[in-house]
């Protein structure tokens, strides 16, 4: 039983609540915290931080209360922000402009394994 403990893994309705139930913002929180659990990029603390909560073994909010997470998180959110504050203004509205195509992708993705469940389920999905 521990074992299986181990080899879970959250979904994204799991993030739900940190997204406020938008379902394209928690696949990509999802997809973010494994690319930091399988980053050495991000640093011993937010990989190990990524690793408990994609466990579920912590939750998200959770572990923004260990300090050794908290620091490292509010130490990359503070490098990410004079990187982006840097950047020209076309350039800032230029990614946000290619992030917000990312959370259509991810809507696109998610209507469509919608779409294929129901199919296998015998069901006609209506749009």
């Amino acid at each position: 039983m521990a074992e299986d403990r181990q080899d879970r893994q959250i979904g994204d309705a799991d993030l739900t609540s940190m997204t406020g139930g938008d379902e394209a913002r928690a696949r990509a929180l999802r997809k973010t915290l494994q690319r930091l659990a399988d980053s050495d990029k991000a640093g011993p603390a937010l990989q190990e931080m990524a690793r408990e909560v994609l466990s579920g073994r912590v939750g998200l909010r959770e572990a923004m209360r260990v300090g050794a997470y908290a620091d490292a998180l509010g130490e990359k959110l503070a490098e990410g922000r004079r990187a982006y504050e840097a950047i020209p203004r076309e350039e800032r509205e230029r990614q946000m402009e290619a992030a917000r195509g990312y959370l259509a992708q991810q809507r696109a993705e998610i209507d469509r394994e919608r779409s294929e469940a129901a199919v296998r389920r015998g069901q006609k999905h209506n749009r």
